[in-house]
C-alpha cells in the first residue's frame, strides 16, 4: 500500500552539456598550440565560426554549469526518494498490522457480547498464552488471573467455526495475572454431564481420555438407555459433588460439551464416545465464566 510518487531520472541534456564543455576546452587548447607555432591565422577564422554559435548559446542562458552537476544531484535525489518510500512502506505495514489486531479484538469482543446476550453468563476473555501437551497433562495457560476475578473451578469455554460455545476446561490454579486450566480431554478431568432425551435427562460423567488415545467419554450410563447417536451432551452443574481434588462448584449447568458419536456396553453400564464441539488442543482464545447468573 504505497502512494504513487514521481521519481526524477537524469535528463539527457545534462550529458550533452558536459560534452560541449569538453569540446570547447579541446578547441581552446588547439588554438593555443597553433598560435604558438604561427599556424593559427589560417584556421582561426574557421575555429571562431565553430565556437561563436556555442558561446552565443551559453550567453543566452540556455546552458548553465549547474547542468553538469545535475546528474550527481539527480542520483542523490533518487536515493532520498527511495529512502522516503522505504520509510513510508514500513510505516504502512506497521499500521496494517495494528489494524488487523484491532479487527481481531473487536471480533472477539462482539462474539463475547453475543454469548452474554444469549446466556446468563458473565465472561472474561483471554488469549491462550501457552499449551503444554508434552508435559503428560492436557493443560493451557491463560493470560488472566486473580486480578481479573478468576478463581479455581471456573469453567473455560471456547468456540470453533459455527459450533456453539462449549466447555474446553476448568481453572485449576490461579496467579495474580495468569491461570492454568485443565482441559476436559486430560485423563484426570471428570465433569458431571447430562443428555436431554424426551422429557427427561440421562446423567453421566464426562471423563478425559487423551492419555489413552481418545478424547472424552460419557460414562456411568445405565445400559438400558438407548442412544440414536448425535445427541447433545451438556454439563449437569453437579461437579461440586464429585470426590475429586479439583473444585468444580463454579461449572454451571447446560454448558455444551459435544455430541455422542458411538456407544458400547461395558459391564452393567454404557460408555459413549463424545465428539467435542471444540477441539481443546486448538484453542487460541477462550472465555472464563466468572458468573453463571444463578
Amino acid at each position: 500500500m504505497m502512494r504513487n510518487r514521481q521519481i526524477k531520472l537524469p535528463n539527457a541534456p545534462s550529458y550533452r552539456g558536459v560534452t560541449l564543455i569538453v569540446v570547447i576546452f579541446l578547441l581552446i587548447i588547439l588554438l593555443l598550440a597553433l598560435d604558438r607555432s604561427g599556424m593559427a591565422d589560417p584556421v582561426r577564422g574557421q575555429v571562431q565560426s565553430w565556437i561563436a554559435p556555442v558561446l552565443a548559446w551559453m550567453r543566452t542562458g540556455s546552458f548553465s554549469l549547474g547542468q553538469v552537476s545535475s546528474p550527481i544531484t539527480d542520483v542523490a535525489t533518487l536515493r532520498a526518494e527511495i529512502a522516503a518510500l522505504q520509510s513510508e512502506n514500513s510505516q504502512l505495514k506497521e499500521r496494517l498490522i495494528q489494524f488487523e489486531v484491532t479487527q481481531l479484538e473487536n471480533r472477539r469482543l462482539r462474539e463475547q457480547v453475543r454469548i452474554e446476550q444469549e446466556r446468563p453468563w458473565q465472561l472474561v476473555g483471554t488469549a491462550v498464552s501457552a499449551m503444554t501437551p508434552d508435559s503428560g497433562r492436557q493443560i493451557i495457560m491463560l493470560a488472566v488471573g486473580i486480578e481479573d476475578g478468576i478463581q479455581p473451578g471456573m469453567a473455560v469455554i471456547a468456540q470453533e467455526g459455527g459450533q456453539p460455545p462449549a466447555l474446553v476446561g476448568v481453572i485449576e490454579s490461579v496467579g495474580p495475572q495468569s491461570a492454568i486450566a485443565l482441559l476436559i480431554t486430560d485423563f484426570s478431568s471428570s465433569v458431571s454431564a447430562q443428555v436431554y432425551q424426551g422429557e427427561g435427562t440421562i446423567a453421566g460423567l464426562v471423563n478425559g481420555r487423551w492419555q489413552r488415545g481418545s478424547r472424552i467419554w460419557l460414562e456411568e450410563i445405565d445400559r438400558e438407555v438407548a442412544f440414536a447417536g448425535g445427541e447433545t451432551v451438556v454439563t449437569a452443574g453437579l461437579s461440586a459433588r464429585l470426590a475429586t481434588d479439583l473444585p468444580r462448584a463454579a461449572i454451571p449447568a447446560n454448558v455444551p460439551i459435544g455430541t455422542i458419536e458411538s456407544v458400547r456396553i461395558e459391564g452393567r453400564s454404557q460408555i459413549a464416545e463424545i465428539r467435542p464441539y471444540v477441539d481443546p488442543s486448538r484453542v487460541q482464545y477462550a472465555w472464563i465464566i466468572v458468573n453463571a447468573g444463578d
